[in-house]
């Protein structure tokens, strides 16, 4: 048995087994839900959880997926870019298999099947990952004066 720390403080406990390359997920009673991450160390709760959040989205999100009666809402921060965390807000139906994930002032994106609103939010990820952040290291500028050159 391995146990952790929820956010909240209460430990939870998973059998670790060797079947790597599967996606593993844990719920605490207080209604996070942690993305176990296989690292050096075995399977561990990735550092962000999925944060219950109590009411339905009032604008954004569509009618059809938060008029469901098993709609369920989380929240979780991802990280941008180095130093740059922001909110991202996830409507999901397990009985639809369908999700909603927006950030910002963004058109939520639809994901359909999902199993999970972790796997909506590995999902989202991947795509905002591979379209939004730079494809390189931004570079930094240079001090004014090492930028300058002798004339002549």
């Amino acid at each position: 048995m391995v146990s952790s720390l929820c956010a909240c403080g209460r430990a939870f406990e998973w059998l670790p087994d060797d079947d790597r390359g599967e996606a593993r997920e844990l719920a605490c009673a207080c209604g996070r839900r942690y993305d176990l991450i296989l690292g050096d160390a075995g399977w561990t709760p990735g550092p962000f959880p999925l944060i219950p959040e109590a009411r339905q989205p009032l604008a954004g999100f569509s009618r059809e997926l938060t008029s469901r009666e098993d709609s369920e809402r989380f929240f979780f921060i991802h990280a941008m870019w180095p130093r740059r965390r922001q909110p991202v807000h996830v409507v999901f139906s397990p009985s639809a298999r369908e999700a909603e994930v927006a950030f910002g002032d963004m058109k939520p994106l639809r994901l359909a099947p999902v199993g999970s609103a972790i796997e909506a939010r590995r999902r989202w990820a991947a795509w905002f990952d591979s379209r939004m952040r730079p494809k390189r290291p931004l570079e930094r500028r240079a001090p004014l004066t090492e930028q300058r050159r002798p004339l002549g």
